[in-house]
Order: structure tokens, then sequence, then C-alpha cells
């Protein structure tokens, strides 16, 4: 589950392509009030592939299409943790709750908001003391800057945001002392739709380009990824179901092996959709040991 210090709108530098948050470029189509995210771990045997689920993620959503729980659950589909979310009138999330599968609370975040603008979040432990704090900074009404604090107030990490024609084109992020740890730019084709998302972590000077492409009828179909000598590295293969909505992510790794191209499979995702909020079982609660001195 995201932590409020890990909450950074920047986009990995790793290999894995999974950390995109990918319905940010695909949207929802029709009713969906729940979608079951199915990851799997893929193994190869005497040269063929085989894919074994790993675990399952819930998704669900109110009436007026905000999340407002998230739940993981193991392979065998056995509760492993659960995010709660709420939201004031204006559909503006205000608190995050993180339980076990007994129940028991992990951590919660409380955001509060100003003429209508997220002001801060601040996360607490499961003993109520604060761990964390973000502030958040605005240019007229475009998020400008994030800035993360630990419990103590001291200055952790800050992200910079910077926009053309109010679209964000570049996220910025520094270290605590000031220093630039990783920036991404971000370019957009004629139609709005992102094209491309270039990103450096200025620690290693690795640079690395993701490429948007597009279907015929306008869906996000793949996202390549390319070195800095324009060799392809990786790419995140899209499908959808006769719906329109997303039905798989594919993700390959590109190497060449063997003196030749390799396409690799290295993960796997399955999306299903739902027009009812889905349930799933609770595991029973582990016997807790007893002082009995």
């Amino acid at each position: 589950m995201k932590r409020i210090l890990t909450l950074l709108l920047v986009f990995t530098l790793s290999m894995s392509l999974f950390a995109l948050d990918i319905f940010k470029y695909v949207p929802f189509s029709g009713d969906v009030k729940s979608y079951t995210q199915t990851d799997f771990t893929i193994t190869s045997k005497f040269g063929d592939l085989f894919r074994t689920p790993n675990m399952k993620i819930i998704h669900n959503f109110d009436a007026n299409g905000n999340e407002i729980e998230v739940a993981e659950l193991s392979a065998k589909e056995v509760l492993l943790n659960k995010t709660l979310s709420k939201y004031d009138s204006a559909n503006n999330l205000l608190e995050q709750s993180c339980y076990d599968a007994s129940d028991e609370l992990l951590w919660k975040t409380i955001i509060t908001y100003k003429d209508g603008k997220k002001i801060d979040s601040s996360e607490y432990g499961k003993d109520g003391v604060l761990r964390g704090k973000v502030i958040y900074g605005y240019s007229g009404n475009n998020l400008a800057e994030e800035t993360g604090y630990d419990s103590e107030g001291a200055l952790v990490w800050k992200t910079i945001y910077k926009y053309t024609d109010n679209k964000l084109t570049t996220v910025s992020q520094y270290a605590l002392d000031g220093s630039l740890d990783s920036e991404d730019v971000i370019a957009y084709a004629a139609d709005g739709k992102t094209e491309s998302i270039t990103s450096t972590d200025c620690f290693t000077g690795i640079t690395v380009q993701k490429i948007f492409r597009y279907a015929a009828n306008g869906n996000l179909s793949e996202i390549t990824t390319y070195d800095a000598a324009k060799q392809i590295i990786n790419r995140l293969m899209i499908k959808y179901d006769n719906t329109g909505n997303l039905s798989r992510l594919s993700e390959y790794k590109i190497s060449v092996k063997f003196g030749s191209t390799q396409n690799e499979l290295i993960a796997m995702s399955d999306y299903a959709y739902s027009d009812s909020v889905t349930t799933y079982e609770v595991a029973e609660p582990k016997a807790k040991v007893i002082d009995a001195k």
C-alpha cells in the first residue's frame, strides 16, 4: 500500500513498468464499481513459460466513482491487508486507514484542504504517533510542489512540478540536501495524449525514455522503454476486453542473449470488472500470546 512519504508523482527508473498508474492513461469504460487485479509470477522450465497467481488486489468504488477500499489477497484469496478511504461531500479524499488481516490498524493518513486544495497529509502509526507529513504548494490551480518531512519536522524530500499551457511537463525530485535526485520530462502529442516520458537518475546518470504507442482507435497499446543508446530494453503490452476496459498487462525485458534479441516475459497482470462491490474472504484471527505471569 502507498505510504505518505512515497506518494510521489514521479516515474520510476526501474526496469519494471508496473509501477505506473496505468489507469491514468487507460480510463474505465462503463459502470465500474469494482475491479480485481491478479498478479502472476512468471517462471521458465525447460524452455516453456508458466504463470502462477501471486496476489490479487481488489479495488471497490462508491457511487461517485471514489475508490473506497483496496484489499490485497494472497494467491489463495485470503485477505492480507486492506486500505479504507473516506471522502467529503466534494469528493475530496480526507482519510486513509490501512488494516491487517486481523483488522488491526497499521497506519492512518489524514488530509486537510483549504479552498478546495489539498494543503497537507499527515501519516500516523498504529499507535497514533505522527510518522511524517507532506505539505503541498500551488501555482494558480496547479500543484507546484510537495515537501516531505519526518516526524520531527525535518525536511526529507521535495518534488517540484512545472507546467506548459497547464500540462505537466517536468517533475523534479530533490533530496534533503537540496540536490537533484531524479527528473522526468513529459512530452505530449498534438491530441494532448502523453507521447513520451524521459527519466534521468541524477545519482547514476542513467537516462531512459518511455514511448507511448496508441492503436488506431486511440487506445494506449504499448509503452516501450529505450536506454540512452536508443536500444529497446522493456515493453509493456496492453490488451482490452470487449467493453473497452484494460484486461491484461504483459511486461517484457528486451536483451541480447545467445547472439539474438530476446523478449523475456517478466510480469503479467489480469483485470476483471464488476458493476457491484466485490467481497472477499477474511482470515481467521491469529492467536495472541498472553503473558501468564
